[in-house]
């Protein structure tokens, strides 16, 4: 297992530091409501113009439910869990940057929620205050067991970082609260959460602790969901007989969106073939399904996980590793529907695809689960904040026009500009802690075959415990803006043990080195390169991959490419901005792949590899005679250098268009 991992990857380290001295401080100031800022409102449901502009509420609705403090409890249902991934994000950034005067902040915030702790485990600060007899009542909406997972993840990450002994215990004071009322024994509920969360957190108490009961309730939480296909229903039907409000103001109770689908219900787990309802609902169900199938060796989760995978990563992901079409219920529509413009693609989905493929990876060894996972994080999940870690997206798009957003319904979700905080907050925290902890996701490792699995090029120098021996390895790497990438191995067992390194998909060539000497004898098996013999002490083996610049094409199913094509360099899908290129970029043609070059621009958007190409801009004569339409006649156009960066880094400059998928010369 990988016991320690310093990142020392340029930019994975910018971006750390990034979340470290303005995210987490900020976020901090949000939840404690010591900023005055304003609130985006984003295209959640429900009425919006009941959510406040410039209070999060977080941190008083603890001191409220544990008596602390009066007031009104305020935020969204779910708005404890805005501390929680604060808390796990602060836990990751102790890791690579001990600092006394966070852990003080995370170590009062941690007092302040277990003392909102109910004397028999329940920890939720809207049940606890506003509605004490409605607990596990409502858990079609309820997030209950949502926020539950989110504060037991941070309670593992904390105090595997810090050694807090009061986080675990209320942890597991709240887990065994839950394994109380859930399960298959007669007077339990026989159901799960809404918003799935619990199950993977679960299975990460259960890795830390070795206490069965845990892996027995997530396995039950996942196996439970869809075998009564109207649990939801009767929950709801149940709320309005009493006359009770609904939990998002705004949207009826029985609004029928909220439908056995969007909450992946419809059928037992190992019955589904496709992604259905919410994306992030979606991707956290499927983590904890790989997980578990990994931790228990359920041949049931595992053929639900891959089901899900297929589904997914087939038919329903953009080229970003966005996910999750339409913003009508921040949900998955039909295979091959992937518009760009009115694209949700919220950043937490991206953020649960990286976990399911993390996950993936670690059931089955198969380089195709990096792949996407590095393609989530280079784009989507990074997109979803400004290079100064003080803007937010919660909404990912391929395509803007600044004016149709503003003054169209259908795309007002799309936003132009990063907001500093949203009243339905996941997508911020989620981020921090995908990026504080991203050394985690370097690597794998297998007892079993005493194997070492490079994942993730960063890099590094990390410490695994290895059957039972410790290996130390030192990675050295400027990827991603370039693939050259050094292994030292400075301590080993005296057998040595087995290395893989993945092989991207898009490196179609590669070679390998051991202490200088080019490297024939291995082999390539599901995207791994397998050295033939064990590696030790003092060995040092380097990988070469082609980073090449490419053009991509979409399956022609879908409607919104056909026709296009895109950039793409390594694991970066590119894009082409306003501020670059002028307006009307539906105008412009790409050229041909030999028409373009790249070079490192170190003072361009903080250091990225830019691409230029020899393109054309199609010649608008139509504004001769101001009509709309009229017989298709031979375009004329005008030769035009493109210039293009990666997806990530729009919308740091001035506002502007962007499109990701371009005309291919014509």
């Amino acid at each position: 297992m990988l016991k320690n991992i310093e990142v020392n990857s340029k930019f994975w380290n910018d971006r750390q530091r990034v979340i470290k001295d303005q995210m987490i401080p900020y976020q901090w100031e949000v939840i404690n409501d010591l900023k005055k800022i304003d609130i985006a409102v984003t295209n959640t449901g429900g009425d919006t113009s009941a959510q406040d502009s410039d209070k999060s509420y977080v941190v008083e609705n603890f001191l409220i439910a544990a008596g602390k403090k009066q007031g009104k409890r305020g935020g969204m249902v779910f708005q404890d869990s805005d501390a929680y991934k604060w808390l796990e994000a602060a836990a990751y950034s102790l890791e690579c940057f001990p600092d006394s005067d966070l852990q003080k902040k995370a170590d009062e915030l941690v007092q302040i929620i277990a003392d909102a702790q109910e004397s028999d485990g329940y920890l939720n600060t809207y049940f606890t205050v506003n509605e004490p007899d409605r607990k596990y009542q409502s858990l079609y909406m309820s997030h209950e067991l949502y926020c539950a997972g989110h504060f037991i993840e941070a309670a593992v990450a904390y105090f595997k970082a810090t050694g807090n002994k009061l986080v675990l215990e209320v942890a597991q004071k709240l887990a065994d609260n839950i394994d109380n009322h859930f399960g298959p024994e007669e007077g339990k509920i026989h159901g799960s959460d809404g918003h799935e969360e619990i199950e993977l957190a679960l299975l990460r108490l259960y890795e830390l602790t070795s206490q069965e009961r845990y892996l027995k309730l997530a396995k039950y939480l996942l196996e439970i969901r869809g075998q009564d296909s109207e649990f939801f229903l009767k929950q709801q039907k149940n709320d309005v007989a009493l006359g009770r409000k609904s939990l998002i103001q705004g949207l009826e109770i029985l609004h029928k969106d909220f439908n056995a689908q969007y909450f992946q219900a419809d059928r037992p787990v190992d019955e589904q073939v496709e992604a259905k309802g919410h994306a992030v609902r979606v991707v956290y169900l499927c983590s904890a399904l790989a997980l578990g199938a990994a931790l228990s060796g359920c041949d049931k989760l595992k053929q639900s996980a891959y089901n899900y995978w297929n589904n997914i990563v087939g038919r329903r992901m953009y080229l970003t590793g966005a996910i999750g079409s339409t913003c009508h219920g921040e949900a998955f529509s039909a295979d091959y529907d992937l518009p760009n413009d009115s694209i949700y693609g919220e950043t937490c989905a991206s953020v649960g695809l990286t976990f399911f493929a993390n996950y993936m990876l670690r059931l089955n060894k198969d380089g195709v689960y990096g792949d996407v996972m590095e393609r989530a994080l280079y784009n989507t999940v990074l997109g979803g904040m400004n290079l100064d870690g003080k803007g937010y997206f919660y909404v990912n798009p391929l395509e803007v026009r600044p004016e149709y957003s503003k003054k169209n319904p259908g795309l007002i979700h799309v936003l132009t500009r990063r907001a500093h905080w949203f009243a339905c907050a996941c997508c911020p925290p989620n981020l921090a802690r995908m990026v504080m902890s991203i050394g985690h996701y370097a690597y794998q490792c297998s007892d079993e075959t005493n194997t070492i699995f490079a994942d993730l090029y960063m890099a590094n120098k990390a410490e695994f415990e290895l059957s039972g021996n410790k290996v130390v390895i030192e990675e050295q790497t400027s990827y991603p803006w370039d693939a050259d990438i050094t292994f030292k191995v400075q301590e080993a067992p005296e057998q040595g043990f087995n290395f893989a390194l993945r092989i991207p998909q898009w490196a179609q060539n590669y070679q390998v080195e051991l202490n200088g000497t080019l490297v024939s004898d291995f082999k390539i098996e599901q995207g791994f390169l397998y050295l033939a013999s064990p590696v030790g002490s003092g060995d040092v083996i380097k990988l070469h991959l082609d980073m090449p610049i490419d053009v991509v094409e979409a399956n022609p199913l879908i409607s919104a490419d056909y026709g296009k094509v895109a950039v793409m360099r390594g694991p970066m899908v590119y894009c082409v901005e306003q501020c670059d290129n002028g307006a009307q970029l539906q105008c412009l043609h790409l050229g041909e792949l030999k028409d373009l070059s790249g070079s490192f621009e170190q003072d361009v958007l903080e250091g990225i590899y830019q691409i230029k190409a020899q393109g054309l801009r199609r010649i608008n004569d139509f504004a001769l005679d101001s009509s709309l339409y009229r017989k298709a006649t031979p375009a004329h156009y005008e030769a035009q250098e493109i210039t293009l960066i990666p997806y990530y880094a729009w919308c740091n400059r001035e506002e502007g268009e962007m499109r990701v998928w371009l005309n291919p010369k014509p």
